[in-house]
């Protein structure tokens, strides 16, 4: 039996076709094309037809059983009352909510509040401060109807406006606790549950419009499962459905998450609480990733080098490397300052190329770890640490994330991990897959890396170089 998932991410979409039995039968990735409409903003209706155009091309001729969506997690629009676009998409890269979200945090009381009651502190990545952005620029919210990117795809696919409640624990709009839409958070919008979409799980479908599945090339009727986020289709698809197993994900940002039975929370508001596909998940993210290495090959080497010359094979020492500050892209975990400039500092004549490229990937994971230590706070230090995203690319870069979490890493080649997740999702609704926490297909060859104790001491005096120049900015 063959599934298709579609995924939406921030800068590409994916089509892939699964089976039950022999994994991946047809992938197809690619860069938007013409969806992007500027930095953090995407164009609804071109992105949504791209989606179909790949999904077309590995599931037209096959005998698709039904279909899941997969979105990134923190997204949102405005629609009229037709479900015509009104605003493009706003991502969690659109930073226009920066300067209102600063002055929020600075009200202690109004902070810790949305935090407890929404797992989402008050900061330019969540749709309900673009909302509040919105509002304040003059736009009257009450008009329109309020949609995630993911939810828009689901309602030209199948005429139902539906969100999932995985989405929307993303989006500072949903209370944590009851699992419904915060009334507190409504409120200081002035806006009302009718304007957004009716909340679902993934054991909710509807079936599939035959305008969609003609453009798609499958059969219309089948069911659809309603868009859930990459952040928890990778937790599924990673096979940490279950606590104790953390997922780290290193890709365009990074993340990491761990699976719980209920909502916790950090003393200082350093990291996030949402709601997964079927349990709460703890976790902390960063803005900055791959994409800060991208920068670097494109801005300072003009694209001149490819990766395996920066790779390189020469060892380099630790003893004098500068340190980097991820923030191109701003701060969400620890600290949440939206605002917060990238920079290298500790730098001296004898560095050159190699040792900023090995600046850049150590202070991604630095960013990372100084997430990872309140979390183990709270949730508990992880039996296994499963890793995804572009980190896996680089033996060396898998290799110091290792020794700097001192803690083994089980990196499976799933490359797909959030599609995947979102294929089992798509299999349940066709019946085939009851419980989606068993899911553990290719757990079993993963590679292991060994945290590699003998750098440790030259790690810690860097991170302490870093915790330094991160308290200074």
């Amino acid at each position: 039996m063959m599934v298709l998932a579609l995924e939406a991410s921030t800068s590409s979409a994916k089509a892939i076709v699964y089976d039950l039995q022999a994994g991946v039968v047809d992938v197809a990735t690619a860069h938007y094309s013409q969806a992007t409409a500027a930095p953090g903003q995407q164009h609804a209706n071109a992105l949504h037809e791209e989606l179909l155009q790949l999904g077309k091309k590995v599931a037209q001729g096959k005998e698709i059983a039904s279909i899941a969506l997969c979105s990134s997690w923190h997204s949102v629009m405005l629609l009229d009352s037709a479900f015509e676009p009104v605003t493009p998409i706003y991502t969690w890269e659109h930073n226009e909510a920066a300067e209102l979200s600063k002055i929020m945090r600075q009200d202690k009381v109004l902070t810790e509040t949305l935090y407890r009651r929404t797992g989402c502190i008050p900061n330019t990545t969540y749709p309900r401060q673009t909302l509040l952005a919105l509002k304040k620029q003059g736009l009257e919210l009450e008009r329109y109807l309020i949609a995630s990117q993911g939810a828009y795809s689901f309602y030209r696919m199948t005429g139902e406006f539906a969100e999932t409640i995985n989405v929307q624990s993303g989006s500072g709009l949903l209370n944590l606790d009851l699992l419904t839409y915060d009334d507190f958070v409504l409120n200081m919008l002035g806006i009302k549950k009718t304007q957004l979409g009716q909340l679902v799980t993934y054991k909710d479908t509807a079936p599939l419009n035959h305008a969609s599945a003609k453009k798609l090339g499958v059969k219309s009727g089948i069911p659809v499962v309603a868009a859930h986020s990459d952040g928890a289709c990778n937790q599924v698809g990673s096979f940490c459905a279950s606590p104790n197993m953390m997922t780290l994900s290193v890709g365009t940002s990074g993340a990491i998450r761990l699976t719980q039975d209920r909502p916790l929370f950090s003393d200082n508001l350093e990291t996030w609480s949402y709601y997964g596909v079927d349990s709460y998940i703890c976790g902390a993210a960063i803005n900055g990733a791959t994409n800060c290495i991208e920068w670097f090959k494109n801005v300072f080497l003009l694209n001149q080098m490819n990766y395996e010359e920066l790779e390189g094979n020469q060892p380099i020492s630790l003893k004098e490397l500068p340190i980097f500050l991820p923030f191109l892209f701003g701060e969400r975990c620890p600290g949440w300052k939206d605002n917060r400039l990238a920079g290298f500092t500790h730098i001296n004549a004898n560095h050159g190329i190699s040792e900023f490229y090995l600046a850049i990937q150590m202070g991604i994971l630095f960013s990372l770890l100084s997430c990872y230590q309140p979390l183990v706070k709270i949730c508990g230090k992880p039996k296994e640490i499963v890793v995804s995203g572009g980190i896996l690319h680089s033996k060396r870069w898998t290799q110091m994330l290792a020794d700097i979490f001192e803690h083994d890493m089980l990196c499976v080649e799933n490359i797909h991990a959030s599609a995947i997740g979102a294929s089992v999702l798509a299999m349940h609704a066709a019946g085939v897959y009851p419980d989606i926490r068993t899911f553990s297909k290719e757990y079993e060859t993963a590679k292991l890396v060994r945290s590699d104790t003998s750098k440790l001491r030259a790690y810690q005096t860097l991170y302490d170089k870093y915790i330094q120049s991160y308290q200074a900015s």
